[in-house]
């Protein structure tokens, strides 16, 4: 990612790169591949345990001059990568990276990296400069969502990284939220929801049509049933659904 303009790129699954303040931000990096097209980010910044956001196969392969910043209870998970600097954070906690201010949010969703473990936190981020502004959510699953009421009264948002899909087909989203995983990811209908709680200025979704893991039905469905909602609430000019690699300016 050579360009200082203000920008966001989706890489694939929870993937993305921010440009703000001149300073390169990589959140989640799952794969090699994908990892390498932001370049060498001044920052790595994790939302949480699971494999497929803490993804150690890929932070090695990244160079270790960024500084890594993880929930509280994850450098467990990452400190022997040897990152130049490593944080741990929870909701609410701020830091300055090099005239990018980063703010660790709250989210909803299950901590641990195996099996659940509520010393181990998950974090979705605000990063900061220049008057722009972007959110990145992590995962989200089907609890109570007024936190984020509080994160779109608190910042103004330029763009925010919502999860639209799991790994169950479309149809059985209704029931999952209380059977099958657990309601642990949330759907599209509800990611909008989240948006429009949020007031950013525009959602990118993440979180589908990457990972071959969806246990039936198309990959592509949570892209068509975003489309289909947003258009149905007038919002299909606020939802930028980026192919992988495509960059939106902010």
């Amino acid at each position: 990612m050579e360009s200082n303009t203000p920008s966001v790129t989706w890489l694939g699954h929870a993937s993305a790169v921010a440009v703000l303040g001149g300073r390169t931000l990589l959140f989640d990096p799952l794969g090699r591949r994908r990892a390498r097209k932001a370049g060498t980010p001044d920052v790595v910044v994790i939302t949480h345990a699971h494999v497929d956001h803490l993804n150690r196969w890929t932070l090695k392969s990244i160079d270790r001059s960024a500084h890594l910043v993880v929930p509280r209870g994850c450098a467990q998970y990452v400190r022997d990568l040897k990152f130049a600097k490593l944080s741990e954070v929870a909701p609410g906690d701020h830091l300055d990276l090099g005239g990018v201010d980063l703010v660790a949010v709250p989210t909803r969703h299950e901590g641990g990296r195996w099996r659940r473990d509520d010393n181990v936190l998950c974090c979705g981020y605000v990063a900061r400069a220049g008057g722009k502004s972007v959110h990145h959510a992590g995962d989200v699953d089907f609890s109570a969502h007024d936190i984020f009421d509080a994160i779109g009264r608190d910042h103004p948002l330029d763009a925010s990284l919502l999860p639209i899909g799991g790994m169950m087909p479309l149809r059985w989203y209704q029931r999952r939220r209380d059977w099958l995983d657990k309601g642990i990811h949330i759907d599209p209908d509800a990611a909008l929801s989240i948006f429009e709680r949020l007031g950013a200025r525009a959602m990118v979704p993440v979180h589908w049509g990457t990972l071959n893991i969806r246990l039936g039905g198309n990959t592509h469905a949570p892209r068509r049933r975003l489309i289909e909602a947003a258009a149905e609430k007038g919002k299909d000019t606020h939802v930028r659904v980026l192919a992988h690699d495509e960059t939106l300016p902010l």
